[in-house]
């Protein structure tokens, strides 16, 4: 890297050697801010003194450089000449990128202040690198790229320069360097865009500056390598609890379901919890020549707003589950039947007490009853003589009658008849007759039927 030095007169910043040979030699004064004094053509950025172009004629000895008009030395601090050095260098850098991926393109390097009517020793504080201006077909873009981001007063100052320079009309970019406490502090989130893989974004939280940008309708991107970083909201949220619901997952892939997110895009909402980044290639961006194509970055954002209600209605659904699962409805009671009833249940058997059989006579008869052998008719008052043909004794008279008792109370109605006291005895029966067999049975019989 060379010299480099603001032109009052063509309104930019020139590079030495480069520029040289637009440039006229020397000090080249001229009224070039129409305030009625001559001053130089050429001011350094770091001490605003004008300066001397030296060694640009063909056949000169040392190669091209600026001298200051009042020593050779910069009066300004070498700790300030040095920062200069190296954020011109970095916005060099992205511009030398820019010419090769939009060859043809009109890319220069501007200050939108205007520094030309600083006075010369005074160094306006919270200056800021040169931006990068291109003539697009869509209007000018405006390319910030400082190294570091500037405090507040000095971006409002750019904003506010860039609006009044080049008009409302004029994309204003910024692309700035990550910086490692502020992509620390939040940590990542995992999304999973429709119709594509898993992935990790990086969340940041906004500063001043960057909010400040995006709500004057700037572009906050972040360039590391060939990577850009583009913004999108984040809205962190808790899930009420609905009738029903029950958020207390035990599992570990659960337990944080109950805390989610939205998106707000293409630009981050004012009232985001934190920005996430989606990653896009340097050369996506500068697809289109003279512009910066944002379409790849806004298609993953949209994908991702159409994941997220599925995403909210699976973890209610599974939240509905774990309550029926931990609250079982209870069982409900068999109800009969209209007009059907219940049969009673059968009371309880008590042991029946068996009777005494009938007594019965040495000969295997059955004792008559003594109320039957009186009788009311006339024939029945004597007995027939027994097998000895002695007369019949008299028998002593029978007490009276015992009168008829009430019959006894009818069991209860069971659903099962109980069983009788014992079985009903029934007579074997008779034996066929066995007549003898051989000689002696024949004899039998011929006797016999004599």
């Amino acid at each position: 890297m060379g010299d480099t030095a603001w032109d009052r007169k063509a309104g930019r910043v020139i590079e030495i050697p480069g520029d040289e040979a637009t440039l006229a030699i020397g000090l080249a004064r001229g009224d070039y801010d129409s305030s009625g004094v001559l001053r130089g053509r050429y001011m350094c950025r770091a001490c605003c003194q004008d300066l001397i172009l030296r060694a640009i004629k063909p056949g000169a000895k040392q190669v091209p450089h600026f001298r200051h008009e009042s020593s050779r030395e910069c009066p300004a601090s070498a700790e300030r000449q040095r920062e200069i050095a190296l954020d011109d260098q970095v916005v060099i850098d992205l511009r030398d990128r820019l010419l090769h991926a939009w060859p043809g393109a009109t890319v220069c390097l501007n200050l939108p202040e205007d520094p030309g009517r600083q006075e010369p020793g005074r160094v306006s504080p919270g200056w800021m690198p040169p931006a990068i201006v291109v003539s697009g077909p869509d209007g000018p873009v405006v390319i910030e790229r400082p190294r570091k981001l500037p405090d507040p007063e000095a971006v409002q100052r750019r904003l506010l320069a860039v609006h009044a320079r080049y008009g409302s009309g004029a994309r204003h970019v910024w692309f700035l360097a990550k910086d490692p406490l502020q992509f620390a502090k939040c940590g990542k989130i995992r999304v999973a865009p429709r119709d594509r893989g898993r992935d990790d974004h990086v969340t940041v939280a906004p500063t001043e500056q960057q909010l400040a940008i995006i709500a004057a309708g700037g572009g906050v991107y972040w360039l590391d390598g060939q990577q850009v970083l583009v913004p999108y909201g984040v809205h962190d949220f808790i899930h009420a609890p609905r009738d029903k619901e029950d958020w207390n997952f035990t599992d570990w892939r659960r337990g944080h379901w109950h805390t989610d997110w939205r998106i707000s895009h293409p630009l981050p909402a004012p009232d985001a919890t934190r920005w996430g980044l989606a990653p896009l290639s340097l050369h996506q961006m500068t697809s289109t020549k003279a512009s910066f194509s944002l379409n790849e970055a806004r298609d993953l954002m949209q994908r991702l707003e159409d994941v997220q209600r599925a995403r909210w209605r699976r973890r209610r659904a599974d939240a509905r589950e774990l309550y029926a699962t931990n609250n079982p409805l209870p069982t409900p009671a068999v109800v009969d039947a209209p007009g059907q009833l219940t049969p009673p249940a059968p009371p309880e058997q008590q042991d029946a007490v068996p009777e005494p059989p009938a007594a019965s006579d040495p000969a295997g008869g059955q004792v008559p009853d003594e109320s039957s052998d009186q009788s009311d008719s006339p024939g029945a008052s004597a007995a027939p003589p027994d097998r000895t043909g002695s007369a019949p004794m008299s028998e002593p008279p029978s007490p009276p009658p015992v009168p008829p008792s009430a019959p006894p109370a009818a069991p209860p109605p069971s659903a099962v008849p109980a069983p009788p006291p014992y079985p009903p005895t029934t007579p074997p029966a008779p034996l066929p007759e066995q007549r003898p067999r051989g000689l002696r049975g024949m004899l039998r019989r011929l006797l016999g039927s004599w």
